[in-house]
């Protein structure tokens, strides 16, 4: 069985001799882990941490390598460092626009108030404007909020249908009981 990326000695942008590669992947150079030039290529993440930012160079080549959580190959851009420029300074207008879009996420659609977390992108409500609303039969805020329940008592023979009867757990003072199987 052949390899899927095989060494190739190929030309590539940053060094003027022929290098080892992987081969290409959209039409670029392709590598390996510890393959790269670690003095001459990075991620943008690595030139982040430089205080470097690509600066609009196209990537030069491709690294790939496995995750083993995600269970798939992972492809990163390599620019070169060289060609980075330097991070733009915060100003105060970046730091005032960043601010309030942050502000934006902790606000709740509802009431208006800001938390201190970021709300569900779903429905931006806090809990107590959900729970004030009324929660689905099925909500997790069901077992977290505590207050007067929202479900009058004629509506909850509607919702109490679909579920399941509850068995009750045993409590410590009961001994295990073993229940006979029910042969029909």
């Amino acid at each position: 069985m052949a390899r899927r990326f095989p060494w190739v000695l190929a030309a590539v942008a940053w060094s003027q001799d022929l290098e080892y590669t992987r081969g290409r992947w959209h039409g670029r150079p392709l590598l390996s882990r510890n393959t790269a030039p670690r003095h001459l290529l990075a991620t943008r993440r690595q030139l982040r941490a430089r205080d470097l930012r690509p600066g609009g160079q196209d990537p030069v080549a491709f690294l790939y390598f496995r995750c083993r959580k995600a269970g798939k190959l992972v492809y990163a851009n390599l620019y070169l460092i060289a060609d980075a420029k330097p991070v733009r300074p915060m100003t105060p207008a970046r730091q005032s626009a960043l601010d309030k879009a942050l502000a934006a996420r902790r606000t709740c659609r509802q009431c208006g108030e800001i938390g201190w977390a970021e709300l569900p992108k779903l429905h931006r409500t806090c809990e107590a404007c959900l729970y004030s609303v009324g929660l689905a039969p099925d909500s997790y805020l069901h077992e977290y909020v505590i207050g007067e329940p929202t479900v009058s008592p004629t509506d909850l023979p509607v919702y109490s249908a679909g579920l399941a009867p509850v068995i009750p757990l045993p409590t410590a003072h009961t001994a295990r009981v073993d229940v006979p199987k029910v042969v029909a």
